[in-house]
């Protein structure tokens, strides 16, 4: 029952609190307004009033404190605190207040000594404070454990900011008893040591404890990437990342209360720009920068000379997989080559380079990420994002993947091949280069035209040197007066003293047909791929010289006029008689006039040769 009523009646008092802070806060308002009025006297003897009144009720609240427990007792030590904090504070407006008075040629009287006392009193009563405060166990690390919950956890964080709030308070409040006592004329060795080893002692276990925080966020950060979806630890990590903080900003105003004291603080400083905050501000000191330049040239040394064995190691061990994998790069082009050598298949030029290339380029890759592999690097995610990017970029080719699929289409099939003949997707040429996405070919007149392989994929194709051999077809006239055995002789003679003529497929010589203006005999030789316009125009040359030789006509198309006359009209008729023309024809298409030896043309509808002359 006891404890029952000590918890409602802490919990009464703490509402009564916070109902009369309004009250108070208007009281303290008009209190100052009405100081403003006072005299001198008045003022000092209201503030020592208080400070004594203040002390008094400290008094009582310890010996009731000692007497009770649990929260009762935590919020009888916070009024401590306060109490304290606040007497503190009126004793330095009264210090301030004789300062006013002395240097405005007016007597302090009692007071003064009232301040000195005061001044003296002050730093041993503080210092007792933070050495009670900096003592609290919840102010130690080893306050959290791993079977404390994460509201457990919050609530210490919680206790240890308040109580590091009360440290800094007081030492700020020594700070000012220092100030003052030297404004006063006192002898303040006493009270700098005091302060220099609280500040020293301060900021050497915040900066410790800074630097465990700080690993125990690596950890935890560690952990985090490994299970992201435990609440757990996130919430951890916000705690942690918030006493870094805290951590922080209490030695930043402790390296700032020791600089006025001009301590050495370049060590907290260099540790302070690891930390969140400060760079913009420490990174100007000369002392601070080069401390830290010597300890990151420490620290690149000591990782250098504990990893650089290893570093070189894997190094060395990167570029000898690499060599191996460029040796069987080539050891495995060259036996591609030679199968395909052996092999019976047929391919294409383009075929028989994308197969070796591809069987050496496998072997290299495979090499380099064995190789990156033993430099620690992680081949897994590297292939999947080759994947994504992969599926990202044929998305966006479609175009590009469709001329791909043609080219293999192509290879597949063989059409054509390199320096073959052809006819395709409206233009005609020497293929000079082909690749998986396009086809480059040369005209006849030499330029160079790109077509993507759907467009010659989707069209007809002609080749026209995929075979060795070849007819040409040729058309001879002579007049129907000339002599046709004779002429037959002299077309044979042409044909078999011709070299380059083969005798297998035997050429044919016949008289194929009688046209309006001629009797049209066929040649039809066959030659090698390569030599055919040559034939061609050597044949040709060739009959017209022996033709005059022999005086065999060639005959051309003649037109006779005849006019008869009458009494009233006149009536012009013109008859066609057969007359002497020369006359070469082949059959089907006409030689190309842009061609070269390699080209090809007139090959095609030899038996119609002799319908064709008029």
């Amino acid at each position: 029952m006891r404890a029952i009523y000590r918890d409602w009646f802490g919990a009464m008092m703490l509402l009564l609190l916070i109902g009369l802070l309004p009250t108070n806060s208007l009281l303290a308002q008009g209190a100052a307004k009405k100081s403003e009025e006072l005299s001198y006297e008045e003022k000092a003897a209201a503030l020592d009033a208080e400070i004594n009144a203040l002390i008094a009720d400290n008094k009582q609240l310890k010996t009731r404190q000692a007497q009770e427990e649990g929260q009762y007792a935590a919020i009888l030590s916070r009024r401590i605190e306060e109490n304290a904090l606040s007497a503190l504070d009126r004793a330095h407006q009264l210090v301030e207040l004789v300062i006013e008075q002395e240097a405005a040629g007016g007597d302090p009287g009692r007071f003064r000594e009232r301040a000195v006392e005061m001044l003296e009193m002050m730093p041993e009563g503080a210092r007792k404070y933070i050495n009670g405060l900096a003592s609290d166990p919840r102010m130690g690390m080893s306050a959290e454990t791993e079977d404390m919950s994460v509201a457990q956890k919050i609530a210490l964080e919680a206790d240890r900011e308040r109580l590091s709030q009360r440290i800094l308070t007081l030492e700020k409040g020594m700070l000012r008893n220092l100030e003052l006592s030297r404004k006063l004329g006192l002898d303040t060795t006493g009270q700098q040591e005091a302060l220099t080893r609280a500040l020293s002692d301060s900021a050497e276990n915040l900066s410790v404890a800074l630097e465990m925080t700080q690993e125990k966020s690596r950890t935890l950060a560690r952990q985090l990437g490994a299970l992201p979806a435990d609440t757990d630890l996130a919430a951890l990590t916000q705690v942690n990342n918030g006493r870094t903080k805290r951590l922080s900003e209490s030695l930043r105003e402790t390296v700032a209360m020791m600089e006025t004291l001009e301590l050495d603080v370049v060590r907290y400083r260099q540790q302070l720009i690891g930390s969140a905050g400060s760079v913009t501000t420490d990174i100007f000191n000369l002392d601070v920068l080069s401390g830290l330049m010597a300890r990151w040239f420490e620290s690149v040394v000591d990782w250098i000379k504990e990893n650089l064995p290893q570093i070189l190691f894997n190094v060395l061990l990167f570029l000898a997989i690499v060599w191996i994998a460029l040796m069987l790069s080539r050891i495995a082009r060259r036996l591609t080559t030679r199968g395909l050598d052996r092999a019976p298949l047929r391919l294409s030029r383009l075929l028989r380079r994308m197969i070796i290339s591809t069987a050496a380029n496998l072997v290299l890759l495979l090499g380099l990420l064995f190789g990156l592999a033993q430099l620690g690097i992680s081949v897994g995610p590297l292939l999947a994002g080759l994947g994504i990017a992969g599926f990202i970029v044929g998305f966006a080719l479609q175009d590009t993947l469709g001329n791909f699929a043609s080219g293999m289409l192509i290879l597949l099939y063989r059409p054509y091949d390199v320096g073959d003949m052809i006819e395709a997707g409206g233009a005609f040429g020497k293929v000079s280069h082909m690749s998986l996405v396009n086809t480059t070919i040369l005209t006849v007149d030499n330029q160079t035209l790109v077509l993507p392989n759907s467009k010659i994929w989707g069209d007809v194709i002609k080749n026209v040197t995929a075979q060795r051999e070849r007819r040409i077809d040729l058309v001879f006239g002579i007049g129907y007066s000339d002599d046709i055995p004779k002429a037959e002789k002299v077309l044979n003679e042409i044909v078999d003293s011709h070299s380059k003529i083969l005798k297998d497929p035997e050429p044919v010589v016949r008289l194929h047909t009688l046209g309006e203006s001629s009797v049209d005999f066929v040649v039809r030789p066959w030659v090698k791929t390569d030599d055919y316009w040559d034939v061609y125009w050597d044949i040709t040359r060739a009959v017209k010289m022996r033709f005059d030789e022999e005086e065999i006509s060639i005959p051309f198309p003649q037109r006779d006029v005849h006019i008869f006359s009458g009494d009233e009209t006149a009536i012009a008729a013109v008859t066609p008689v057969q007359i002497e023309q020369p006359k070469v024809a082949t059959s089907g298409s006409q030689p190309r006039d842009d061609v070269d030896g390699d080209s090809d043309g007139g090959d095609e509808g030899g038996d119609d040769g002799g319908d064709s002359s008029n």
